[in-house]
């Protein structure tokens, strides 16, 4: 291993020594207090809620959906008790429908507190219907619950965990591939003033690219000019979002070598595991993937064969905070950093930062957007605000935000219940 990915890998002692303590954990639940050690900081340690029955059953179901890039999911139990939580965006009305259509009936009627036998049961009985909008709507379900859960016991999720609310380092993730790179250096340098961000992430190659740029010689130009723009002190980030064979990936995994770059992510097409195992064995920039991935199988053959150094679990994608944790376990166990995807400023965002303020390999930062989407606009409150390059974990029981009741009222309704 390179010297480089040796000093990445580095900030992984804690999750180490959790590993190799013996901690076994085969799923969200198995995240204990004597597992969820996150240093010696004074952290009150708690057996997760979900060891509790609730003696409840979920009674109805609903979803508010604008548009087809967000849709909310309300879930409430028979005693009245009430979660907020979201499907995926992007389509998220053909969510919606699955949700109502294939997923509610499976949960209507169970404890909440049953949360992860609800999940398996969901993807499971919909086996003729991988993965992807399945998974998208179980989010939806998954979340709402583990805001109940967590409003029930007064605690947030981050909490429920066994971590602690705190503001947590974001690195400002840009989305553009048709800035220019002087203009895309120009503006992150700005940010770094502003708003007291230490990393950010930009955007190689071409989205499926098949070796090609966005115009020719973008990516070239654009690796060392956001370096000399915004300093030798900023951690750089680069995403190739499967646009890489493994030779052209290893050739722009060497410019990053050259000019410092600590995170290489989706460089060839995801599904090609195998290829992004080729480029994370022959460089040493720390190659990061999974955000597309919602199979659990799939991510255990990532891990297990290394193919890449940081995984990145989309909470909304795989199908909910629940099975989130269980990737997360899966790589602490090989100590691999979790980071996961969150590209919007929608609810995905708030789900991480909980995450991550929980889990003992949590890698150095949240991905937080820098676009301008008008779209995740006053969705919900407070909203999240960069302070000195951190972002607060909402410290208010479940996830710690309220969903804007002006949105909700422009929305359309559905209803699953148990009649």
């Amino acid at each position: 291993m390179s010297q480089n990915r040796r000093s990445f890998m580095k900030s992984l002692a804690a999750a180490g020594t959790w590993a190799a303590a013996g901690a076994q954990p085969r799923s969200a639940y198995a995240f204990e207090k004597d597992i969820l050690t996150l240093g010696t900081d004074g952290i009150t340690r708690r057996t997760p809620v979900l060891q509790k029955k609730t003696g409840t059953k979920l009674q109805r179901i609903e979803t508010y959906t604008q548009g087809t890039n967000v849709s909310f999911v309300r879930v409430q139990t028979d005693d009245g008790a009430e979660g907020w939580g979201q499907i995926s965006t992007f389509d998220a009305d053909i969510s919606a429908q699955v949700l109502h259509r294939k997923i509610a009936r499976l949960a209507l009627g169970q404890d909440p507190a049953d949360l992860e036998k609800i999940v398996d049961r969901c993807v499971e009985e919909n086996y003729k219907f991988p993965w992807s909008f399945i998974c998208r709507a179980v989010a939806g379900l998954d979340t709402a619950v583990w805001d109940l859960l967590g409003k029930r016991e007064q605690l947030s999720v981050c909490e429920l965990l066994g971590g602690r609310p705190r503001p947590f380092p974001v690195y400002g993730s840009s989305m553009s591939r048709t800035i220019t790179p002087e203009d895309e250096g120009k503006r992150l340098a700005r940010l770094r003033g502003e708003k007291g961000f230490r990393a950010f992430k930009i955007r190689a190659g071409k989205v499926n690219g098949h070796d090609e740029d966005q115009w020719p010689g973008r990516t070239e130009h654009l690796i060392p000019a956001v370096r000399k723009a915004v300093g030798e002190d900023i951690q750089l980030l680069i995403d190739g979002n499967s646009g890489y064979t493994p030779p052209k990936a290893i050739e722009v995994g060497r410019m990053l070598e050259q000019y410092n770059y600590c995170h290489f992510e989706e460089p060839c097409p995801y599904w090609e595991l195998e290829w992004t195992a080729e480029v994370a064995r022959a460089v040493s920039v720390p190659v990061a993937g999974g955000e597309q991935d919602n199979d659990l199988a799939q991510w255990r053959r990532m891990i297990d064969m290394r193919a890449v150094d940081v995984v990145q679990p989309d909470i909304l994608y795989i199908g909910g905070l629940t099975r989130a944790l269980r990737v997360a376990a899966k790589a602490a166990e090989k100590n691999l950093p979790c980071v996961p995807h969150s590209a919007n400023l929608a609810m995905v965002t708030v789900f991480t930062l909980h995450l991550m303020g929980a889990i003992p390999n949590a890698g150095d930062y949240v991905e937080f957007s820098i676009e301008s989407t008008p779209w995740t606009d006053g969705l919900y409150h407070p909203a999240l605000e960069v302070k000195d390059g951190h972002v607060a974990i909402p410290s208010g029981p479940g996830w710690g935000v309220t969903i804007n009741p002006a949105w909700l009222a422009k929305a359309e309704r559905q209803v699953s219940d148990l009649g």
